[in-house]
């Protein structure tokens, strides 16, 4: 159950009235800066080196290969903040990497999350991680506020070529830029949206690499009532439900074990393109 607004200090107050309002609220603690900056510079490592054979994307429920991308998305800062708007019972449902290059042309379409995921209530909160800066001239994300409140929102589904989604899904309205809320993060930081929050991200007109981890958070409460078998992670308080199967955290970077288990956890996923993992 979500806390009471009694049991909030004024900063978790805050948040909580503005995520419940806006559907978004930034910027909050996430990880030290110096963490931060080691998970960017271990990502551009990887990147650099030899791509592993895996049978599914790696960036897709990447906590699940890397122990210490898991350190970032499961670290007590990260959920004190979920805690705040979804309640102290979290599962980390996916945490999926987002690398823009320098001078990348890709970006994020206007897109509501919960088009495609088959999970209600409508209680998923995606927090997003800064690994890098994130601003307006690298590709920050851009909430609409208060589109949260809305009900499900007609999308297309392109499959552009400029799209950072596994099909380009598009939201099939005009959206006016003019009222949208750029979500400037420092190295560090997170934002956290509802589900249901109209959001999108820009290219990468910059000469250095954007990299953040959007990453899946939801009570127990909430089931999956569609699509292929979702599986999550308990992080916080206890899971009274069993919705899901459940992930382990990786002992170890890319080992055979945590390879097994991010195989086990995505092949259900595969013949949907990954839109729903």
């Amino acid at each position: 159950m979500i806390q009471t607004p009694a049991a909030l200090s004024p900063d978790a107050a805050t948040t909580r009235e503005r995520y419940a309002r806006d559907g978004f609220a930034f910027p909050a603690a996430a990880v030290p800066a110096a963490m931060a900056h080691d998970a960017a510079r271990r990502v551009e490592a990887f990147l650099a080196g030899p791509q592993p054979r895996l049978a599914h994307p790696w960036h897709i429920k990447c906590h699940l290969l890397f122990d210490w991308l898991h350190a970032v998305v499961a670290h007590p800062a990260v959920l004190d903040a979920v805690e705040t708007v979804i309640g102290p019972d979290i599962l980390l449902q996916s945490a999926d990497l987002f690398v823009k290059p320098a001078h990348d042309r890709k970006q994020v379409n206007w897109h509501q999350d919960a088009n495609y995921w088959g999970l209600e209530p409508f209680d998923v909160c995606t927090a997003w991680i800064a690994l890098t800066d994130a601003t307006p001239e690298n590709g920050c994300m851009r909430f609409m506020p208060s589109s949260h409140l809305a009900s499900k929102l007609a999308h297309v589904e392109t499959y552009a070529e400029d799209s950072a989604l596994t099909r380009g899904q598009q939201i099939a309205r005009a959206i006016d830029e003019a009222k949208t809320v750029p979500a400037i993060l420092t190295a560090g930081e997170v934002s956290l949206h509802h589900c249901m929050l109209a959001h999108a991200s820009g290219p990468n007109r910059t000469a250095s690499p954007r990299i953040g981890l959007a990453v899946r958070f939801l009570p127990p409460r909430v089931r999956q009532t569609e699509g292929p078998a979702m599986s999550a992670m308990p992080v916080r308080g206890e899971d009274r439900h069993g919705h899901f199967r459940v992930d382990e955290a990786p002992a170890g970077s890319m080992s055979a074990a945590a390879i097994a288990a991010h195989d086990r956890a995505m092949a259900p996923h595969a013949a949907a393109g990954y839109a729903t993992t």
